[in-house]
């Protein structure tokens, strides 16, 4: 499997769990093309904590899809990180996830799936592919 294509954020994760049928469809393509859609944890986390609990199976189907990676930060105190990357992002685009979702996209030249563009455009400009559920 190749680089993500996509990035996952937040609110797309909702939307997949509620039903949304474009990042569904952006899931086969990418599988389709044997490429890869990134979802990082920040986000996973993020979307469990607004999602009832009926709805947390969605996202664990979601998680088994071979497509799906999950993506955790570079920890590395005594050398370079992720960390101040993504809280500078994140401070520019207003959430912690939206912040960690453009550092992912930056890192992977990657599109974003959001349902919070203007969040992500803070970040990563008019110009950069965001797709919007």
């Amino acid at each position: 499997m190749s680089a993500p294509v996509y990035v996952l954020d937040s609110g797309a994760l909702m939307a997949y769990a509620q039903g949304v049928d474009a990042v569904g469809e952006a899931l086969v393509a990418a599988a389709d093309a044997d490429a890869t859609v990134a979802v990082p944890l920040v986000c996973l986390l993020e979307a469990y904590s607004l999602l009832d609990h009926t709805e947390h199976e969605y996202l664990s189907m979601l998680r088994r899809n071979p497509a799906v990676r999950i993506i955790t930060p570079a920890l590395h105190v005594d050398r370079a990180d992720d960390c101040p990357m993504i809280g500078g992002m994140a401070r520019q685009a207003g959430r912690l996830g939206a912040g960690n979702a453009a550092y992912l996209a930056i890192s992977n030249a990657a599109g974003v799936i959001t349902s919070r563009a203007d969040q992500l455009r803070k970040v990563l400009g008019d110009d950069w592919p965001i797709v919007e559920v």
